[in-house]
C-alpha cells in the first residue's frame, strides 16, 4: 500500500492571528493572570483540537493553573455532567468550548467564578478580526446603548419577507441581581465576544413572522436538530402564538410537523414565540452556510446585526427553537435601532469615542455583512 499523505488543511488567518484572539478571550475577556485558576472545558466535535491547545497554552503562559476537560454533549438539563459542573463551581474562571454553556446561558447555576461561553471554537473564527477586536469594545456598546433601549415601552420589527411583530416591553422572569461581571447584553455569563442585544419577552406580541429556518436553542438535543424549509411561512402571531399561516402548503405542512412534533418531545406547546434579541457586533460573520451545517451557522450568525432571531416552542426563554429572521428594522418606542440590518447607534460619535478607548473604531466598527445567505 502506498504512504497516505496527510492533507494541508488551508487556513484564512495565521497561528499569530489565532493566538491573538486567544489571548483577547483570556485577558480581556476573563480577566485572566498569573495564578488565576481556570477551567478550560472542551467538546469533542464543537472546538477544534488545536484551537483548544492554544487557549490553553497561552493561559498556561500568563501563569494561570490550567485545567482541562473534555466532555461529550449534554443531552439536556436533566442530565447536567456532575464532574464538570462541580469543577466549574470550584474555579475562579471557567472557558466554555462547550454548548454546555448554551444550555446554561438563561438557566441560574451555582458557582461564583467567572464563566466565558466562547463561540470562536475554529481556527479561522478565533483568527478573525471577529475575536481580535478587544473584547471592552462591545461590552462599552452595550453599555451605551442598553439604558436606550430600557427607556422604551414598545417594540416593531419588520423584514422584507413581511415580517410585522410588535408588542409592549414585558418585563423578563425574575433573575438573581446583576454581578460586576455583567456586560450589559442580559445574560448570566459572559460570551466571547459580545454580540446580542438583551432578550425582549414576547408573550403578548401579535402580527407577522416570517420563517425560513428553524435552529437549535442549545437546551436539548435533539434527532432532527432543525429545518430549512422549502420556502418561506408567514406565521400569523397573537398574544405569543402563531394562529395562522400563509405559504406554499408543502412548507406550512413541514413547519407545523416540525413545531408539534419538538413540542411533544418536551411536552411544550410548539406554537409559542416566547421572546426575542437581535445582534449587535458588527464584526461577527458567517463561517458556514445553513445548508452546510444549519447549528453551526446560527451558532455564529446570529451576533451579527443583520439577524433577529425569536425563541419558540415552549413559554420559558428560550424555548428549543430559534427562528432566524434577515435584515430586520427595528424600532423602540419611535426610535429606529436597527435600520434593515444596520445598527445605527454604531454611527454615533459617542459610540466611536468610547471604542476608540480601545481599539481603531474604522476597525471594531467595521460592518461584515457575510451571513452566509
Amino acid at each position: 500500500m502506498g504512504k497516505i499523505e496527510p492533507v494541508a488543511v488551508e487556513h484564512k488567518f495565521s497561528e499569530a492571528q489565532v493566538r491573538e484572539g486567544a489571548r483577547n478571550l483570556l485577558i480581556n475577556g476573563a480577566n485572566i493572570s498569573e495564578g488565576t485558576e481556570v477551567l478550560i472545558l472542551n467538546q469533542p466535535g464543537l472546538v477544534e483540537p488545536e484551537v483548544a491547545d492554544i487557549i490553553e497554552q497561552e493561559a498556561r503562559k500568563l501563569g494561570a493553573t490550567v485545567y482541562v476537560m473534555w466532555a461529550g454533549s449534554v443531552k439536556g438539563p436533566e442530565e447536567l455532567p456532575g464532574p464538570a459542573m462541580a469543577a466549574m463551581q470550584n474555579c475562579e474562571v471557567t472557558i466554555f468550548n462547550h454548548m454546555l454553556a448554551g444550555l446554561l446561558r438563561l438557566i441560574p447555576f451555582d458557582g461564583t467564578g467567572l464563566k466565558m461561553l466562547n463561540f470562536c471554537t475554529t481556527w479561522d473564527t478565533l483568527g478573525s478580526e471577529f475575536a481580535r477586536v478587544h473584547y471592552r469594545v462591545m461590552m462599552e456598546v452595550m453599555q451605551y446603548f442598553g439604558p436606550k433601549l430600557a427607556a422604551e415601552s414598545s417594540y416593531r420589527i419588520t423584514c422584507p419577507l413581511g415580517t410585522d411583530f410588535y408588542g409592549d416591553i414585558e418585563k423578563p422572569p425574575a433573575k438573581k441581581p446583576a454581578s460586576k461581571q455583567d456586560t450589559g447584553d442580559g445574560f448570566s455569563l459572559r460570551t466571547f465576544p459580545i454580540s446580542v442585544s438583551p432578550p425582549v419577552m414576547s408573550m403578548t406580541a401579535r402580527g407577522k413572522l416570517a420563517i425560513r429556518w428553524l435552529t437549535p436553542a442549545g437546551i436539548h438535543e435533539f434527532e432532527e436538530p432543525g429545518i430549512i424549509l422549502p420556502s418561506p411561512v408567514l406565521a400569523t402571531i397573537e398574544n405569543g402564538r402563531m394562529v395562522d399561516f400563509e405559504g406554499e402548503a408543502d412548507a406550512i405542512a413541514e413547519l407545523k410537523r416540525f413545531l408539534e412534533k419538538t413540542g411533544g418531545l418536551t411536552d411544550k406547546d410548539g406554537y409559542i414565540v416566547n421572546s426575542w434579541h437581535a445582534g449587535t457586533n458588527p464584526r461577527c460573520f458567517a463561517h458556514v452556510k445553513p445548508e452546510q451545517d444549519l447549528d453551526a451557522w446560527m451558532y455564529m450568525i446570529h451576533g451579527n446585526p443583520r439577524i433577529v432571531h425569536f425563541h419558540t416552542i415552549g413559554e420559558p426563554p428560550p424555548g428549543e427553537m430559534s427562528i432566524p429572521v434577515v435584515d430586520p428594522t427595528i424600532t423602540y418606542g419611535d426610535k429606529v435601532f436597527w435600520d434593515q440590518g444596520r445598527l445605527t447607534i454604531l454611527d454615533d460619535p459617542e459610540v466611536r469615542e468610547l471604542v476608540a478607548k480601545y481599539h481603531d473604531p474604522d476597525d471594531a466598527l467595521f460592518v461584515d455583512d457575510n451571513i452566509g445567505v
